[in-house]
């Protein structure tokens, strides 16, 4: 297999259908999936992209309750996690990577940005930190710090929001139309 395509697998009642995606995903442009076996899950998603619209039963979630830490008796242990439709986590892998790999091009991610950032996370935030406020108590500065807990902040992003500031950084197209679909009319199963 070339090393631009991944395969992803599932399996649904004994049978196995398998997806070759092109791990190149034109930003203002088309989506590129390479036909196989499951002719029409690739057909659909090639059609969803293009329309800008996710189909209503990929937006149907379950929320399961994962265990984080702590006692497990105590219901705020638990992080909730939506599960989705196999094919739209599909579509959501592809479109991250892809805007991921547009946006590191553009230089339009801080480097200040630690949360959903490959190779950074809150540890490294906070590495950074301490050695921000050693090297400023060693050069005699005095340091007040302010702690903000940030607990749901993705729950919470303003979607209207979300989607203007890719418009900012040129996505302005079937793109930025479906990850507006993805968005709107959630369901919980």
């Amino acid at each position: 297999m070339c090393p631009e395509f991944s395969m992803f697998v599932f399996y649904k009642k004994n049978c196995c259908h398998f997806f070759f995606f092109e791990r190149k995903l034109e930003i203002n442009d088309t989506l590129l999936l390479t036909p196989c076996s499951c002719r029409n899950s690739n057909i659909i998603s090639r059609k969803t992209f293009a329309a800008g619209l996710v189909p209503s039963d990929w937006k149907i979630a379950d929320i399961v309750p994962i265990f984080k830490k702590g006692a497990e008796d105590d219901p705020t242990n638990y992080r909730p996690v939506s599960l989705t439709s196999v094919p739209c986590k599909v579509m959501e892998l592809l479109i991250k990577d892809s805007l991921k790999t547009f946006l590191d091009k553009k230089e339009a991610i801080s480097n200040y940005q630690h949360g959903f950032t490959d190779g950074r996370s809150c540890l490294t935030n906070l590495l950074e930190s301490l050695e921000s406020w050693t090297q400023a108590l060693d050069e005699g500065f005095g340091i007040d710090v302010l702690c903000l807990d940030y607990r749901k902040a993705f729950d919470s992003v303003p979607h209207k929001r979300l989607l203007e500031k890719l418009k900012l950084h040129g996505i302005n197209s079937k793109l930025r139309r479906w990850i507006q679909s993805f968005l709107e009319a959630r369901l919980n199963g």
